[in-house]
């Protein structure tokens, strides 16, 4: 029997109603969803749009606490997919240039749908890219990329204005007017979208529960077991110590970043290999906003790095990210910290670009770091490395590898028709 709560409000006193009910009534599941990140929220809406009855998700610690509530803040196809499809044909890898340009092709689709879902908080942003000068990457085929992709928009019914172009010295500082275009060759315009990434997340909870959904933060799931056709979880109540049981039909692993160490917890773990290669992006929050636009730039080793003018609830300031770091065997990563040498990276480039701007400890105002859950891969460079995600099957129990923040809708409508 499903517990009744009258009208969900997604507050502190339905999540004790709901705990309460689970400890005490030992109610039956049709699914239970781990992890309470956007890819947990996005399957919580979904699954409940679907109607599927009895669907509840948890998190160990907050939501949105981890990845989902640190990311770049933008909703992106993916730009420089293309270009690693460009090179991938240059070598005759077709399949791959096919792969590549796909994933895009779709993570753009998915951007077009998430501005229609929630145009309050999936917004159009333009970004200027700055090529440095003695670049590696040839500006004709960059100007080539960035036509590709605004033809690829306009196909898909996205209609922003066309991209520009600067390519003298002076065009570039009318543009640009902060940078030190003594190091610049290119800079030209193209468009993507930002968004809140943890009110996201927050929005597909309650639009999760409003459907009857029920979502619960500070639940750990410790075991599960599976016999048949259902699965045993094991749950901690972390503020009060308590634990329950809950039947199930089936669970989805979607914790992101410790979808290994959630397998192990199955009773038939014998994990071989591991699924996720962790790398660690970090950012770094500065005030007040270092640029009037927003940016990307090229680092020496061709890192793409944004400058991104923010404005949340009127405090505008400058995003600047991301490194992309792996994760050594012993570090913790549930709260990454961005290390030193992460931090020094990237007011090295700010400052290398923006001879005038002031980042140090009195204008920096947060730092933070996401980990990317990727899939394992043998890429030396983690930027080179896949972001398309898998669905992995084990019996009653659902595996979500590798998703982008851009995707987690696309895969909550996969998983709900392999249920």
């Amino acid at each position: 029997m499903a517990p009744k709560f009258g009208k969900p409000d997604f507050s502190f006193h339905t999540r004790q109603a709901v705990w309460k009910s689970i400890k005490s009534n030992q109610p039956t599941a049709n699914v239970v969803i781990i992890g309470g990140g956007i890819v947990g929220a996005g399957l919580l809406r979904e699954l409940t749009l679907q109607e599927v009855p009895r669907t509840y998700l948890f998190e160990k610690n907050d939501f949105a606490s981890g990845t989902s509530g640190n990311s770049s803040k933008l909703i992106h196809a993916g730009l420089r997919y293309l270009e690693q499809s460009w090179i991938a044909l240059k070598k005759f890898q077709f399949g791959n240039a096919f792969r590549q340009f796909r994933f895009v092709w779709a993570a753009s689709f998915e951007r077009k749908i998430l501005g229609r879902l929630a145009p309050h908080l999936v917004k159009p942003k333009r970004i200027h890219f700055v090529l440095r000068a003695g670049e590696n990457r040839n500006p004709l085929a960059v100007s080539f990329g960035i036509w590709a992709y605004y033809l690829m928009q306009v196909i898909q019914g996205q209609f922003f204005s066309p991209p520009t172009f600067a390519f003298s010295r002076k065009a570039r500082e009318k543009v640009a007017p902060e940078f030190d275009h003594s190091k610049t060759s290119l800079v030209f315009s193209f468009w993507d979208s930002e968004t809140d990434d943890a009110r996201l997340v927050i929005e597909n909870l309650q639009a999760g529960a409003e459907k009857g959904g029920l979502a619960l933060n500070y639940v750990e799931v410790t075991r599960y077991e599976q016999s048949g056709n259902h699965v045993l979880v094991h749950l901690l109540n972390r503020e009060t110590h308590e634990r329950a049981v809950l039947k199930t039909a089936c669970v989805i692993n979607a914790s992101g970043a410790f979808v290994d160490e959630v397998r192990a917890l199955s009773n038939n773990s014998g994990i071989s290999e591991k699924w996720i290669d962790r790398v660690a992006g970090s950012h770094i929050d500065v005030y007040p906003a270092l640029t009037e636009k927003s940016f990307y730039v090229s680092a020496a080793d061709d890192r793409l790095v944004f400058f991104l003018k923010r404005n949340e609830d009127g405090l505008e300031f400058t995003r600047i990210g991301t490194t992309e770091r792996p994760l050594k065997e012993k570090e913790s990563s549930e709260f990454p910290k961005p290390s030193k040498e992460e931090i020094d990276y990237l007011t090295s480039l700010v400052h290398f670009y923006l001879p005038k701007a002031t980042v140090n400890s009195k204008t920096i105002i947060k730092i933070d770091a996401g980990i990317r859950p990727l899939r394992a891969q043998s890429a030396q460079r983690p930027f080179e490395k896949s972001r398309e995600h898998d669905i992995i099957a084990e019996g009653r129990v659902f595996h979500v590898i590798g998703v982008k923040l851009t995707d987690f809708r696309r895969v909550a409508s996969e998983i709900s028709k392999l249920l």
